[in-house]
């Protein structure tokens, strides 16, 4: 049972490594979102910088898994995402906590 568990943690410990290693971090506002694209307006140069996501890509608020679709114009994100072809494409996008409009329209 042990030699069962030992191999999917070691996976996913692997995976959380590899993704902080060699990859960039874009932070910002979402300014944009759509089915295999997101935009991140960065606060301190004001430039938006699209971010390709695909089915591998992770969303998480916290520790929670969440979807694209949890993911609205205005929101924090933290991105780490690894250059392919010249674009960045994201591995992991971490929300930022609920907004004051969410957290007063529940």
């Amino acid at each position: 049972m042990k030699r069962l568990l030992a191999a999917p943690l070691a996976l996913v410990l692997s995976v959380s490594a590899f993704a902080h290693n060699g990859m960039e971090h874009i932070m910002g506002t979402v300014t944009a979102i759509t089915a295999t694209s997101i935009n991140v307006k960065n606060p301190k140069d004001g430039k938006t910088i699209p971010v390709l996501t695909n089915a591998r890509t992770m969303w998480m608020r916290g520790k929670d898994m969440v979807t694209a679709k949890d993911v609205h114009t205005g929101d924090r994100v933290v991105i780490h995402a690894s250059k392919v072809d010249g674009k960045f494409l994201a591995a992991e996008v971490e929300l930022g906590s609920a907004t004051v409009a969410e957290s007063h329209s529940h």
